[in-house]
């Protein structure tokens, strides 16, 4: 099957593994990712809290885009750019004004037939969790993970109409099929400090101190993200969230791509885990994944 593919700003940038690592376990699992062409920013935090015509405006051209392609299902990774593009597509369905003043600003017809989907829910609808572990090679047993959806990939319930928006289960079992353990625990689907991650980064050692420190509790060894912002707010602010804290976390903060392809046989190189800033793969070798 295939889907069109809006990376975003993240991907081609500082989560340059969380691309790589999707793609590749697209291809595996039989789903083609057509990069949307001539894409351009989804509006992100910046724009709707500014002018809500814009942001509506701007995911809505990367959709328009894609119909064009004849593509009518678009996936994001990076869950930002999910719950813009998914909004933009809600709005647009509700409101006749809304879909007639972005069609002006676009200068093309309101893409009302987009499907929206974060790439956890591509996999788990478009391929099945059966399918997904009948494709694993190295079961990753005997590690305990913390499932982290954040507060962008359910939220608003309305709008994106995936999984509990307190608590999500989805990503769990889908780590649960690659035969990890995943924890109960309070925080999954609590923020990180989001976009305040270079104007207010005490908002970020707070509440990604919060979270860090409840998956410790839980147990988990690792944590595992759908999202660059959630990744980068929880793995370069790990040190400065220890030294407040005065606890040491050495959480491992994983993309739920990078674990799929783990399991699928792919390498360490192939998905960039040595990318990451808190290294996993001490941990993984313990383990014997690696």
């Amino acid at each position: 099957m295939s889907v069109a593919y809006f990376p975003g700003c993240s991907l081609h940038g500082m989560a340059s593994e969380y691309d790589r690592s999707a793609r590749l376990v697209c291809r595996h699992l039989g789903i083609e990712l057509k990069e949307i062409e001539d894409w351009s920013c989804c509006g992100a935090t910046a724009a709707h809290s500014l002018d809500h015509l814009l942001a509506v405006s701007l995911s809505a051209r990367n959709l328009a885009i894609a119909e064009q392609m004849n593509l009518n299902q678009v996936t994001a990774p990076c869950a930002g750019c999910y719950n813009r593009l998914k909004t933009a597509s809600y709005e647009i369905r509700n409101s006749e004004a809304i879909a007639a003043e972005v069609e002006k600003i676009i200068g093309a017809p309101a893409p009302v037939y987009s499907e929206v989907t974060n790439m956890v829910q591509l996999i788990i609808e478009n391929v099945g969790i059966e399918a997904v572990a009948e494709k694993v090679r190295k079961p990753l047993s005997n590690m305990k993970v913390a499932c982290y959806y954040g507060c962008l990939l359910t939220r608003p319930a309305k709008v994106t109409g995936f999984d509990d928006p307190e608590q999500p289960e989805s990503l769990d079992r889908l780590m649960q099929s690659l035969g990890l353990e995943t924890v109960n625990w309070s925080h999954k689907a609590e923020c990180c400090g989001g976009g305040f991650a270079a104007s207010e980064t005490s908002i970020v050692v707070d509440l990604g101190g919060q979270v860090l420190e409840a998956a410790r509790q839980a147990g988990a060894e690792a944590v595992v993200v759908a999202c660059p912002m959630c990744q980068t707010n929880l793995d370069t602010r790990q040190e400065a969230i220890e030294k407040v804290r005065g606890v040491k976390y050495s959480l491992p903060i994983i993309y739920f791509t990078q674990l799929l392809g783990l399991a699928f046989g792919y390498s360490v190189s192939q998905l960039g885990l040595n990318k990451l800033l808190t290294s996993p793969l001490t941990l993984l070798k313990a383990k014997g994944l690696i």
